[in-house]
C-alpha cells in the first residue's frame, strides 16, 4: 500500500522581511501556519512558519495546487528529490509566492516534504507513486 503520511511546510520570515506579507504568501499553499519566534545568530528576531498537514483532504487540496503549477518540473526530476525514506522535497522561491507565483527553486527559501507511505518501504516505489501522481 502507497500513500501520503503528510506534508509539511516551512519557511523563516527574517527581521528584514514583513511578517504579514510572507504569512499572507505562504497560506497561497496551505491556509494555517503556526508561528514561532527564534533569535537569529546576531540577536535578530526570525520568526518560522510551519504547517505539518496530514488529513486526506487537505493534502489532496495542497497536491492539486502543486499539480497544477508543478507537475512537469517535477515529474522530470523525481529521482533526484526522493530520498530512501520517500520523503519528496521541493523547494518554492518565497519571493515570486509574494508576487503570486508559484516557482520552484532549487535554493527557495519555501521548503515542502511529502511523505511517500509505503510498505514495504522502498525508494522505487515512492518515485512510481510520485510519477504516477504528477502525471495527470
Amino acid at each position: 500500500m502507497i500513500k501520503i503520511d503528510y506534508i509539511s511546510i516551512q519557511t523563516l520570515c527574517h527581521a528584514t522581511e514583513d511578517t504579514e506579507s510572507v504569512l499572507r504568501a505562504v497560506r497561497k499553499l496551505y491556509p494555517s501556519f503556526t508561528k514561532r519566534r527564534v533569535t537569529g545568530y546576531f540577536g535578530n528576531p526570525i520568526y518560522v512558519f510551519e504547517a505539518h498537514i496530514k488529513k486526506k483532504r487537505e493534502i489532496a487540496q495542497v497536491l492539486q495546487l502543486l499539480k497544477a503549477h508543478c507537475a512537469l518540473k517535477l515529474r522530470d526530476d523525481l529521482e533526484r528529490r526522493i530520498d530512501k525514506k520517500g520523503n519528496l522535497y521541493i523547494r518554492m522561491d518565497k519571493q515570486e509566492l509574494c508576487q503570486g507565483n508559484i516557482v520552484l527553486k532549487d535554493d527557495g527559501e519555501v521548503k515542502i516534504i511529502i511523505h511517500i507511505q509505503s510498505y514495504p518501504s522502498k525508494r522505487e516505489d515512492a518515485i512510481s507513486y510520485a510519477e504516477e501522481l504528477f502525471s495527470h
